[in-house]
């Protein structure tokens, strides 16, 4: 199985020779990670308050509730970060399948007890704070992933179960979170899964039947549901009902075509002004782009793919050093960023239907930015652990 293990590193090495960009050997990964993070956090920070302010004088009569929150958020998230790198990654490994029904009960205690908002179940309140166990889930299901990938690696490459055994996995997690409902959540975890699958070296055909799969329950879940089918038509042409269903997007739209180059200014959108709902969650990025133009977009993508890449960069650090399990949760976490990166913009540009799904350390939400700082600290954890570990220990599990 060895054989298996190395065929599939080196495709992954020709994949990372060809199309990602080098960084320079002075420059060092971890505190690429770091900056681009810590950048991302204050920028995020800057624009939340930016773009609260008037939504929350009118909600709450205090400009101020949701820059507190967030300051809270950021405070519980290093916190968080700094517990997970505190525990070994094979504590993390060796207990996937408890972590798994920890991850269960919350999503199904969230259809039980859950608060709803605009006729969606996803948050749990607690002690005053709510936590969205989807943002759980997305982080759980990519460790389950990577040990599973490596655990039962002989059915993964030679034995249809090894799809079955993930497949059942997959739709029990994803079930739960689609009944809340929350499509974003359930396709970021599903190509997720999916993803680390195809990357330990499952067989083409396996990946395909899979992947046919996912769509057809995706296309069967928009088709069927008259809401989710009226928002991915509206994107195209959100101009043809600018009052009712592409109401969100045509004002995103006017947002970015007001900002044009450098922007009107930092606190000088008007789309905030309650023209653009919740304008400090999910679209974000547009009251970005009115503010600061198409060179503040410019920035935060720029940061975010190098924050991407560097994750990238120490999961195929584990996989040569032959971390397997550590190196196969490095991609799954870059695959987590990388969906929420493309959706989140390509929404807010119209290029995307509208989804709940957050720009990692940008948008507001507490669930959202404490498991964003738990998986950048999980990949810092497996950066400092690559060089510590005995490659034989690792394929001793084949």
């Amino acid at each position: 199985m060895a054989g298996f293990a190395q065929t599939t590193i080196n495709k992954l090495n020709q994949v990372y020779d060809r199309w990602l960009p080098k960084l320079p050997t002075e420059v060092n990964v971890r505190n690429v990670l770091i900056f681009s993070v810590l950048a991302l956090l204050c920028i995020g920070s800057i624009m939340v308050a930016s773009a609260s302010m008037p939504y929350a004088e009118r909600m709450h009569e205090n400009p101020f509730h949701y820059v507190l929150r967030h300051g809270i958020s950021i405070v519980v998230a290093l916190g968080a970060a700094v517990i997970a790198y505190r525990v070994p990654l094979n504590t993390w490994f060796n207990n996937t399948f408890f972590l798994w029904i920890v991850t269960i009960a919350l999503l199904a205690a969230v259809l039980l007890v859950g608060t709803e908002v605009n006729g969606s179940k996803r948050w749990i309140r607690v002690a005053g704070f709510t936590l969205q166990a989807s943002e759980v889930a997305k982080v759980m299901m990519a460790i389950f992933t990577a040990d599973y990938v490596v655990r039962r690696a002989e059915e993964v490459r030679n034995n249809i179960k090894g799809l079955i055994r993930l497949a059942v996995i997959m739709a029990v997690t994803v079930g739960l979170v689609i009944a809340e409902p929350d499509l974003g959540a359930t396709v970021v975890i599903a190509l997720t899964m999916l993803g680390v699958f195809f990357l330990a070296g499952a067989p083409l055909i396996q990946f395909g039947i899979a992947f046919g799969a996912i769509i057809a329950a995706f296309v069967f879940l928009v088709v069927f549901e008259p809401y989710r089918f009226e928002r991915l038509m509206s994107f195209s042409n959100p101009w043809n009902d600018p009052l009712g269903v592409g109401y969100q997007l045509s004002n995103a739209l006017m947002a970015f075509g007001r900002g044009e180059w450098v922007g009107v200014g930092l606190g000088h959108s008007i789309q905030k002004m309650s023209y653009l709902p919740e304008a400090h969650t999910d679209f974000m990025l547009a009251v970005l782009g009115e503010e600061f133009g198409f060179l503040g977009i410019l920035v935060v993508l720029c940061l975010s793919f190098a924050m991407l890449i560097a994750c990238i960069k120490i999961g195929h650090r584990a996989l040569k050093n032959q971390y397997l399990r550590a190196g196969y949760l490095a991609y799954g976490i870059s695959i987590i960023f990388l969906l929420q990166i493309m959706v989140n913009a390509g929404m807010n540009m119209g290029m995307l239907p509208t989804k709940g799904l957050t720009l990692p350390f940008i948008s507001y939400g507490g669930s959202s930015l404490i498991m964003c700082a738990v998986m950048v600290s999980l990949i810092l954890k497996i950066e400092a652990s690559t060089h510590e570990i005995n490659p034989s220990r690792e394929e001793s599990n084949f």
